[in-house]
């Protein structure tokens, strides 16, 4: 290697050398050819080739010193000792929607479409001197394209497996939610986890990983409070202390088959994993008629994995309990209970296209359930990094005036694409979506 590095610079020291023997050639050339010509003609060609004599041995020392750059999985930049490391990665997901609602309002369209960017991020990642590592990742707002932070932490990687990290990354709760976005069955999650999910908050966290088990214990602000203030008083924002842990039990198979939900062809043998996570928060102490408003938040969740040789199926139950002191938007003050249900499953017909299929529910405590239907198909191009996903939703018992919607969670989540049926029975989205990993 040292050789080869001596050999580059020495050649990129003579092409340097006899270029600039050529540019000085050329410009004596011409001064001795033009009118007489004063100093100044020749103090420029000097300083010419006194540049390009200088270039050269920059470049022929950048080579020296061993930095290295390129792409494994990611673009990425390191020094000659490997001490510190910096990869820079981006998603875009590009996406078609045609939304169906039952004509029983007059005061919106029943039909809705046209294309959106749903999510373009840049994260940059990385490690210090083997144990410190990083990460600090964006998205531009799909609304106003606006940079709002997401994660942003640092932590610590101890030799026995434990590591403590602090900032802001999302709480060890919801396996859907804890799972990338670039890397899920659909083409979005399911709309029970965008109510349940945790969301980003700001603390920190202690996680420990063993052969078989690994588990994660969380001390922060509580679910959804991303980019807050530790004080704010804004509805639903900062708790004023909240605690999440999640365990997590590997039958068989290696954790890193479980950084997403599919199985190609060609895995090996039948890998499933276990998980239960569970959460309690104090809200904020703010009057402002809110669900949490002086009150407290209890959730908890258990869910199971498997995945085959092209197979794979994932389920999850919800739950949460609320306890409000103060009056809730003139309900009184009182406790509420909401359940969810999650399930899917997808098997690959050829080795490039999985159809898949899920079912997801919210359950109330007025015991309307909320019923979602999922049904369609990825086409891999080069895996996860560029792939095509087509599906269809049907939202039946979509909820009007009960508690799931307006502050208690559930609204228009025009994100994943439904708008809300305003009291009818039925809502029908298509869905067309291209993502680019680099």
């Amino acid at each position: 290697m040292r050789k080869t590095v001596r050999t580059m610079k020495k050649t990129m020291q003579r092409a340097s050398q006899c270029a600039a023997v050529g540019v000085m050639g050329v410009g004596m050339a011409g001064v001795a050819s033009a009118a007489p010509a004063g100093p100044t003609s020749q103090d420029e060609v000097r300083a010419l080739v006194s540049e390009m004599l200088a270039d050269a041995d920059t470049r022929s020392s950048l080579l020296q010193s061993g930095s290295t750059a390129g792409h494994e999985k990611h673009f990425f930049l390191a020094s000659p000792d490997g001490a510190f490391k910096l990869e820079i990665e981006g998603q875009i997901q590009f996406r078609y929607i045609a939304n169906f609602r039952e004509d029983g309002n007059r005061t919106r369209d029943d039909f809705e479409s046209g294309f959106q960017t749903r999510r373009t991020k840049l994260s940059f990642q990385g490690e210090i001197y083997d144990n410190f590592f990083y990460k600090v990742k964006g998205a531009f707002s799909r609304k106003n394209g606006n940079f709002e932070l997401e994660d942003s932490f640092f932590g610590y990687e101890f030799d026995n497996g434990m590591k403590i990290k602090a900032g802001q990354f999302k709480l060890p709760f919801l396996r859907e939610e804890l799972t990338s976005s670039s890397r899920q069955l659909a083409v979005d999650r399911s709309l029970t986890n965008e109510f349940f999910n945790q969301d980003f908050s700001q603390g920190v966290q202690l996680s420990m990983s063993r052969e078989k088990w690994r588990g994660s214990v969380a001390f922060s602000d509580g679910f959804k409070t991303r980019n807050t203030e530790f004080n704010d008083t804004t509805p639903g924002k900062s708790s004023d202390y909240a605690f999440t842990g999640r365990v997590e039990f590997l039958g068989s198979g290696n954790w890193k088959q479980f950084k997403d939900f599919t199985s190609p062809r060609g895995s090996e043998g039948v890998a499933w994993m276990l998980g239960a996570a569970a959460h309690y928060q104090d809200g904020p102490s703010s009057l402002v008629p809110t669900m949490l408003d002086g009150g407290s938040l209890i959730s908890w969740t258990v869910d199971a994995s498997v995945e085959g040789d092209g197979w794979s199926a994932y389920a999850a139950v919800i739950g949460r309990h609320t306890d409000n002191k103060f009056d809730i938007a003139g309900g009184g003050a009182g406790s509420a209970d909401q359940y969810g249900l999650v399930a899917q499953g997808s098997y690959y017909l050829t080795d490039n296209f999985e159809p898949f299929v899920r079912w997801d529910a919210l359950v109330p405590d007025n015991g309307v359930v909320f019923n979602a239907l999922t049904v369609g198909g990825n086409y891999y191009i080069h895996g996860h990094a560029a792939k095509f996903t087509v599906d269809a939703q049907w939202f039946l018992d979509a909820p009007a005036n009960t508690s799931f919607d307006g502050a208690s969670g559930l609204g228009s989540e025009k994100g994943i694409g439904f708008l809300g049926s305003g009291g009818q029975e039925n809502e029908f989205v298509l869905r067309a979506q291209f993502q680019l990993l680099f």
